[in-house]
């Protein structure tokens, strides 16, 4: 069967033609060449470049060559030797395929899969998309579709990995408060155990505190559980420092664990917060131990340098990847998403938007793929959320029922007094109204969304296309993506 397989590829028989997957846009050719271990992706293309005539700006041939070098240049560099898919039947585990992308340019738009049109302005203007119900596909640019997107907002994406840190901790335990240590009564010192749970969560923040972030801290609060005895000295203290410096034994250099008290509003929110969760230990206070807070100090600028390219994005779009900054429009993505807790906590969503079928079933056959391939969805986050950490949601909480009290007391010595009367407008003077934390937003960080990053579900298309040409020999569950370094 071995054989066959090698001799199918050698012989070309291992391709699809035109395929396009389950989210019913892209469209690729795929070879598989097992005795190269190699798949090669085949994109055929044709530039239309479009003069500004209101400008008066006009495309010269150089331009035009110099766009398309620069067009396949930035696409390779970003696709290029991210991912790898093996095959993981038994003594079938040598082929582990490389991916080689081809941007093929022909000169009739009749044999082409999408003509890219490329208009030219004055100004920068960042622009995309792919309108798949011609044929050929249209692809619309601009001039600037190669450049590092100068637009995009880097404070909500700073926001999104700040989040992604502190949902991976508290998803540690499967009710979401795994950002609690517990200590056994009177005790401080950090147990084996405990130990091993911190290293997880070290793991997640090494890989998810990226240069760009290390302003985000971990602020560690001590608390006194019911069954520690109060004649315990220092006890909380002990306690936040002895997780504090663990942490900071194994991540070295900035200082990235801190102990803290809980004399500043954000800590007194974040233990109020934890307090009002469902885990018995936070109900009873029998158990002691360390609050863990994610967040960033005021003085640190929240920004994260950008690498957001519209040609890499729209690639993906080729490939027959979706936009993932549209929401969710599907019950199983939706679903799906909530299962692989790819979700920071603070932009979890049960709302499913409705009236959209297209996106519905594009992200049907996202949802399928991905489930089927064994990988994660990435986070499809519309633009248009706005979220609050629940710390601040709590805090948001209080503000409403004082500035309630304050309105009733108002209206009360209104009514007794008069509104012209002293002791109303001292009352009025000395309790304005209160506001809330601002709303936090973020935007993902995926080449789909905003961002740069490539994950494993970004390949689910092409795995699927493997799997068509593959289907005489193999199944789909016997191929699997995995990093290129990996």
């Amino acid at each position: 069967m071995k054989d066959d397989f090698i001799r199918d590829g050698i012989r070309g028989r291992l391709t699809v033609k035109d395929f396009v997957p389950a989210t019913n846009i892209g469209k690729f050719d795929l070879k598989v060449s097992p005795h190269n271990k190699k798949i090669t992706v085949i994109i055929k293309v044709f530039y239309r470049f479009i003069d500004n005539t209101q400008d008066q700006l006009s495309w010269t041939m150089t331009q035009k060559n110099e766009f398309k070098r620069n067009a396949r240049r930035v696409i390779l560099e970003k696709w290029s030797n991210m991912y790898k898919i093996r095959c993981t039947k038994q003594n079938w585990e040598e082929f582990v395929m490389d991916i080689d992308f081809v941007i093929a340019e022909v000169s009739n738009p009749a044999y082409c899969r999408y003509v890219i049109e490329v208009g030219k302005l004055a100004r920068y203007k960042s622009s995309g998309g792919i309108n798949h119900g011609v044929v050929p596909h249209v692809c619309g640019v601009n001039n600037f579709a190669n450049d590092v997107d100068i637009t995009k907002n880097q404070e909500q994406i700073f926001n999104y990995k700040e989040g992604l840190i502190r949902s991976g901790l508290r998803g540690l335990l499967p009710a979401g408060d795994g950002d609690y240590l517990t200590f056994s009564s009177n005790q401080h010192v950090v147990a084996p155990s405990m130990k091993t749970y911190l290293d997880r969560f070290l793991s997640i923040a090494r890989l998810r505190r990226t240069p760009d972030v290390q302003g985000i801290k971990a602020y560690v609060i001590g608390l006194k559980g019911k069954n520690d005895s109060m004649f315990t000295n220092n006890l909380e203290s002990k306690r936040a420092t002895a997780i504090a410096n663990y942490i900071n034994q194994r991540i070295v250099g900035d200082n990235f664990a801190i102990v803290s008290d809980t004399s500043a509003q954000w800590a007194k929110d974040a233990v109020n917060f934890l307090k009002s969760r469902a885990r018995n230990h936070t109900v009873s206070g029998q158990d002691g131990g360390a609050l863990i807070v994610i967040r960033t100090p005021a003085n640190i600028e929240r920004t994260v340098p950008h690498k957001y390219v519209v040609m890499t994005h729209e690639f993906g779009h080729m490939l027959g990847l979706p936009d993932e900054y549209m929401g969710i429009h599907s019950a199983s993505t939706l679903s799906k998403i909530q299962l692989d807790r790819v979700w920071p906590a603070t932009l979890a969503s049960t709302i499913v938007s409705t009236g959209n079928n297209r996106l519905r079933l594009m992200q049907d056959g996202y949802t399928q793929m991905t489930t089927q391939a064994n990988v994660p969805l990435p986070n499809l986050i519309s633009t248009k959320i706005a979220t609050k950490k629940p710390e601040l949601i709590h805090s948001g909480q209080k503000v409403k029922e004082k500035n309630d009290q304050h309105s009733l007391r108002k209206q009360q010595l209104k009514d007794k007094f008069g509104q012209d009367s002293w002791i109303y407008k001292k009352y009025k003077n000395a309790h304005p109204y209160i506001f809330a934390p601002p709303a936090i937003k973020a935007i993902s960080n995926s080449i789909m969304h905003s961002g740069s990053d490539i994950q494993k579900a970004h390949f689910v298309t092409i795995w699927s296309a493997l799997c068509h040409a593959t289907s005489d020999h193999l199944q789909c569950t016997d191929w699997e993506i995995i990093p290129a370094n990996g």
